[in-house]
């Protein structure tokens, strides 16, 4: 009895049967120039032979290298540089499914111009953009880390710290569907200073830019008591500016300032005091407003030393009585 992954079928039988398979399609040959074959008639041509290959030579060996699936289909699509190919032919090439996922590689990773339509596939040039492929050289490399997926998530944010990134890029690190819930975790819980279109109104929703990867320029975490709908309209309110030093985020690029990012100040309330506040004198509009994150700390301490101030002043009045 064969072993597993042997083959089963002696090398006599195997020939015979590719004789019987080669007459067969010499018949449905002539039968299709009578305009009489169908293709369910090639199907089982093609099943037989493929059963042979198998029965005769074993199960197919993994590919050596440059010899996968995914070459083979590069290599079709290239010898039908600008035609429409179905994926059904390119599998018989290559044995490749999970088309979606391929497409994402070959095209937004590695920067081969391909399109899709229904299940057709044309790639459009030989050269791939070194470009695009180079962008996902690191991500790449970060997604194989070990770790949290959140951990890998700041790895990506910190290699391109002040630049986009796209939710994508941030799924395909993490290799968790919730990536934009832990980038929010991110900024929200641990202060990182994670912008996205509410902060910048450049980015758009699935964008994301670490503004600094420095500890000292921590994001207070007492921004998550503002409702993202509530940051967005005063941050709108005042044109993405900050109201202290006059900046915007161009403003602080062009004097080689990368580390600018927005905030919103309370303007009767200190850090400390605001989880304390009840949500209509926290929300007020009125009482909030725009700052850059080193204004708001300028901005905070001052008004903590004035605390201070008034509470010794208070308690050195009540002692004097």
């Amino acid at each position: 009895m064969a072993g597993k992954g042997e083959p089963t079928e002696a090398p006599a039988d195997l020939a015979r049967r590719l004789k019987d398979d080669a007459g067969r399609l010499g018949e449905l040959a002539e039968a299709i120039e009578r305009g009489e074959g169908e293709r369910k008639d090639l199907e089982e041509v093609i099943a037989d032979l493929r059963i042979g290959a198998v029965r005769g030579f074993g199960p197919r060996p993994k590919a050596r290298r440059g010899e996968s699936g995914k070459v083979k289909v590069l290599s079709h699509l290239m010898a039908h540089l600008g035609e429409w190919i179905h994926r059904e032919e390119l599998s018989a090439v290559s044995g490749i499914e999970e088309w979606a996922r391929r497409k994402r590689e070959w095209s937004t990773q590695e920067g081969y111009d391909i399109d899709e339509s229904n299940g057709w596939y044309r790639l459009n040039s030989f050269d791939p953009d070194e470009e695009v492929a180079r962008a996902w050289r690191i991500p790449n490399e970060i997604r194989k880390r070990p770790g949290s997926g959140e951990s890998r998530i700041l790895a990506l944010l910190r290699a391109y710290e002040g630049e986009i990134v796209e939710t994508e890029q941030l799924r395909y690190v993490a290799h968790i569907i919730s990536a934009p819930r832990r980038t929010r975790e991110l900024r929200d819980e641990e202060g990182w200073p994670i912008e996205t279109h509410i902060d910048d109104a450049e980015l758009t929703p699935g964008q994301y830019r670490l503004a600094s990867a420095d500890p000292a320029d921590r994001r207070d975490r007492r921004q998550r008591l503002y409702p993202e709908k509530l940051r967005e309209r005063i941050f709108r309110r005042d044109d993405y500016r900050c109201q202290k030093c006059g900046r915007n985020r161009e403003d602080a690029e062009r004097a080689g300032d990368r580390r600018f990012y927005l905030e919103v100040h309370h303007k009767n309330a200190v850090a400390e005091e605001l989880e304390a506040l009840p949500p209509e004198q926290l929300n007020d509009e009125e009482n909030l407003v725009t700052y850059c994150h080193r204004d708001h700390i300028e901005e905070t301490r001052r008004l903590q030393k004035r605390r201070r101030g008034e509470r010794r002043n208070k308690g050195g009045g009540r002692s004097g009585l």
